[in-house]
């Protein structure tokens, strides 16, 4: 029962600090300015100041460290901003750039697979990414979390070089769903939860500012692997792509620095309290919807625009491009509405709008125009998930044991990233096969599926949003 009550009682997000002690100095000045009472206080006095002064000479570093115990909200933490927006690039902006691969397998027949059968592998890196959640926060425990970091960058970059040298389908799946995955698993897990660490009034903000790299290789990977495709063919684009995620992850993950310690940050393995804590359900359960949602657009929406509204590959590479953009955009921003606005009140009012554009922009868009437009607001808002998750999760269980909630957290997004992108095309297959839909109707199911999740999930966090403050009042600052 005592165990029960502990995990129902929200801790603070803020880390422990140590009491400064006193010199020998303040001490001395806070005696003076007391009125003298006697022998015995100044007797008491002076082994205060002894204690002290011995304290002192005994560990000269512990003032050092009561500072290092606070979170410095700057310095060094925005080097380890751009470190984490650099390992974003290489993770999930190059596992973005798959659809541009997928469309050239299918247009060139490369493989001889269907649209359904390339949708696997995109949702299969994602998900063994995310199902590493606890194996590598024992490897963190074991080995300190630079080990699986470094582990990772090597997958990383050979599964995209062997990529490249894969002669058949089912060799293509183990280099980029598997060997990918797993490196996107062991950077992604260990480096989330390093921004908390160095930020605490403005962690929403910098965490934005991390996950823009999503975008920021998105956006690049996008438009130069298309050219490369049409000089030098998939081997060579997939070789170089790896070559450059090598270039970048290494000198990243070097770079990185951790404060567990200062921090008082656990890394348990697996800890399934967090599937029925009364705050940490709802995050779940919202982000489960939310990645649903999240890979029927990034992965449909291109296809929606060469496929349905016959416009070009150009045309549906620019929509893709756009969407990346507004993710650059758009996860700073919204890191820096949640810090100003309230966590929980700014992601609900995130998708919300990305639920209502879905139904309506997307769903009604005939032009390159109107789809561009969504495409930046999609990119701009229902992304906000990268930038949330982790400061969502201080919130609720607190800064020592994000570690072990978002383990859980990644576990929990296995299913809907596998699921997500296949599960928006069974239905598009459907309305063709069983409604005889043609054309941008036929997707019209798939995407009000998609704007629907977005809706859901916006109220489902209304449960943590209970939680935290105590009481139901909507527009309170939470």
């Amino acid at each position: 029962m005592n165990d029960l009550n502990d995990i129902e009682r929200a801790p603070s997000r803020r880390s422990h600090s140590l009491r400064p002690i006193q010199s020998k100095g303040d001490v001395a000045s806070t005696t003076k300015s007391e009125p003298s009472t006697g022998a015995p206080l100044k007797r008491e006095a002076s082994a205060i100041e002894d204690t002290a002064a011995a304290l002192a000479a005994a560990d000269p570093g512990i003032e050092e460290e009561k500072e290092d115990s606070g979170l410095p909200n700057g310095g060094y933490g925005w080097v380890i901003v751009l470190c984490i927006l650099g390992l974003n690039a290489c993770t999930w902006g190059v596992n973005t750039t798959y659809g541009v691969f997928s469309a050239y397998f299918l247009q060139n027949n490369y493989y001889g697979g269907t649209q359904l059968d390339y949708s696997w592998v995109g949702g299969l890196s994602a998900a063994i990414a995310v199902f590493q959640g606890p194996f590598v926060n024992w490897m963190v425990r074991r080995f300190g979390f630079k080990t699986p970091l470094y582990i990772g960058a090597v997958c990383v970059g050979l599964g995209q070089c062997m990529a490249g040298v894969a002669t058949s389908f089912a060799g293509f799946i183990v280099c980029q769903g598997v060997v990918f995955g797993i490196g996107m698993g062991f950077i992604l897990v260990p480096s989330q939860p390093l921004i908390a660490h160095w930020f605490d009034h403005r962690l929403s903000l910098a965490q934005g500012l991390g996950q823009a790299g999503s975008g920021v290789g998105a956006l690049i990977f996008s438009n130069t692997t298309p050219i490369l495709l049409h000089k030098l063919g998939v081997k060579w684009t997939y070789v170089i792509n790896g070559c450059i995620c090598f270039a970048i992850l290494f000198p990243a993950v070097f770079l990185l620095k951790g404060r567990h310690k200062a921090v008082q940050a656990r890394s348990a393995p697996l800890e399934f309290k967090w599937f029925w804590h009364p705050g940490y359900r709802w995050i779940l359960l919202w982000a489960f919807l939310t990645m649903m949602g999240y890979f029927i657009t990034i992965y449909t929406l291109a296809s929606f625009c060469t496929d349905a509204l016959g416009l070009s590959q150009k045309q549906g590479g620019a929509v893709q491009s756009i969407l990346a953009a507004g993710q650059i955009v758009g996860r700073p921003l919204w890191g820096y509405l949640l810090d100003r606005g309230g966590r929980v009140n700014m992601v609900v009012i995130s998708y919300v709008i990305a639920g209502i554009t879905t139904l309506t922009i997307w769903m009604l868009g005939r032009s390159f125009s109107v789809m561009a437009l969504y495409g930046f607001i999609a990119g701009a808002t229902n992304g906000t998930i990268h930038s949330a998750s982790t400061p969502l999760s201080a919130s609720v269980v607190g800064l020592p044991d994000l570690a072990s909630a978002l383990a859980m957290y990644w576990l929990t997004l296995g299913v809907p990233n596998l699921v997500g992108q296949p599960f928006g095309i069974m239905l598009v297959d459907y309305s063709r096969n069983k409604l005889g839909r043609t054309g941008a109707s036929a997707y019209t199911i798939s995407i009000g599926f998609c704007g629907g999740l977005y809706l859901a999930a916006a109220i489902v966090l209304l449960g943590a949003k209970r939680y935290l403050q105590g009481d139901w009042k909507v527009f309170k600052r939470t």
